[in-house]
């Protein structure tokens, strides 16, 4: 970690509570990692308090649902090789077999809205010069627009904090950016929109 963090104890009781929420789903081979993450947060208390009741709304209280959120997520967590945005598993709605459906995309376990959604938060975390106005049109089979804002501002949210665990060396230097031409995962993302 490249910056100093805050021992859980001196949190405060705001930044003690999300800490407390959040560990117990946490993998417990990522926990120190994710207590340095907090910690880190807690060098900002105060902007920590009027940042995360809009992010737990976005991603928590939004009209795309748990289990849509979460696969974005972890399609852009794929996508970036971060761990500890891998380890961490929200909502019981995605599976084991969900997340390992990501890389493939069109895995039977994902439905046709589920596959259009990771296919576009596939390449918002890894090249987003190659998102078309046809992703668009697919995520709007499915998709108010309310709902693709929300998709939007989630995905920059996910992938933004992930950015900052790599940036701040909170995890393994083997957390790189694919290469998008040689990741046959995108390749086919691409194909399949």
């Amino acid at each position: 970690m490249l910056i100093g963090t805050v021992k859980h104890e001196n949190l405060t009781p705001y930044l003690r509570n999300i800490a407390d929420d959040l560990y117990p789903k946490v993998d417990p081979a990522f926990m120190p990692h994710f207590q340095e993450y907090i910690g880190m947060l807690g060098n900002i208390p105060k902007h920590c308090e009027t940042f995360f009741p809009y992010y737990f709304s976005i991603w928590f209280d939004n009209k795309l649902g748990p289990r849509i959120t979460e696969l974005a997520r972890l399609a852009i967590a794929q996508g970036t090789q971060c761990q500890l945005c891998q380890a961490v598993r929200y909502t019981p709605e995605v599976q084991e077999k969900d997340v390992s459906a990501v890389p493939g995309i069109d895995s039977s376990t994902l439905n046709d809205k589920e596959r259009a959604v990771v296919r576009f938060a596939t390449l918002f975390g890894n090249n987003h010069h190659d998102i078309t106005p046809e992703h668009f049109a697919d995520l709007k089979k499915y998709f108010s627009d309310e709902q693709i804002t929300e998709l939007l501002m989630w995905s920059a949210m996910a992938l933004g904090l992930g950015r900052i665990l790599k940036v701040t060396q909170l995890v393994s230097a083997a957390c790189p950016l694919p290469d998008t031409g040689a990741v046959d995962w995108v390749k086919q993302s691409k194909k399949a929109a």
